[in-house]
């Protein structure tokens, strides 16, 4: 699994590379959040901007509207599933939460385990959908099962690292604002390359 903390190294290298750049943009991809109806489009603009930095193009701010406009669409496909998905597992586990019984343990475990799993696969969502030629949802969205079934060991350890940097990022405030949405951008393509790269 070192091989997951040296792709972390070399998106860390990228970001350096276009610092101001994308201080700017992960904050403007933060206040997209806040508007909710930016929130998916902004997320694949961002994608989109790390794939171009990490082929060393040259960027700017229009390559970044220009993608959020184009994919308006396909990425409330996914934000709605996001939305629809996450209500769902976390309604379930809170439903089970206070039932005896081994019956509801399992269950627990089951719904703990399917909310790890989406948010694992999400992961990978973005970097396949700018990979893939077919741009559907349900395409991609396989794709990206298929990718953690087929390197559980790599996905787990992915998951929990992006998952502590996420939280971490979350309760310092700092790293939400400036750096986090960028480096897990940057990360998470080079990890699909990386997965890629050795399918072939």
């Amino acid at each position: 699994m070192l091989k997951i903390f040296i792709l972390f190294w070399l998106a860390i290298r990228a970001w350096w590379g276009e610092l101001l750049f994308l201080l700017a943009l992960n904050f403007i991809w933060l206040l997209a959040q806040l508007t909710v109806i930016l929130g998916p489009p902004s997320t694949v603009a961002l994608y989109t901007v790390a794939q171009r930095v990490l082929d060393k193009d040259i960027v700017d701010f229009g390559d970044f509207w220009q993608a959020l406009k184009e994919n308006f669409g396909r990425s409330w496909i996914w934000g709605a599933a996001q939305i629809v998905v996450y209500l769902v597992l976390v309604y379930n586990l809170f439903f089970y939460a206070g039932k005896e019984g081994a019956v509801y343990l399992a269950l627990r475990y089951a719904w703990t385990l399917l909310l790890l799993f989406w948010f694992a696969i999400n992961l990978y969502y973005w970097p396949l959908y700018l990979a893939q030629t077919d741009r559907r949802f349900f395409t991609t969205i396989s794709n990206a099962a298929k990718m953690a079934l087929m390197n559980p060991l790599y996905t787990i350890a992915y998951s929990l690292l992006a998952l502590l940097f996420i939280t971490g990022s979350v309760i310092t405030g700092v790293m939400l604002g400036a750096v986090m949405a960028a480096w897990l951008a940057l990360w998470g393509t080079l990890v699909v390359q990386d997965r890629l790269e050795r399918q072939v």
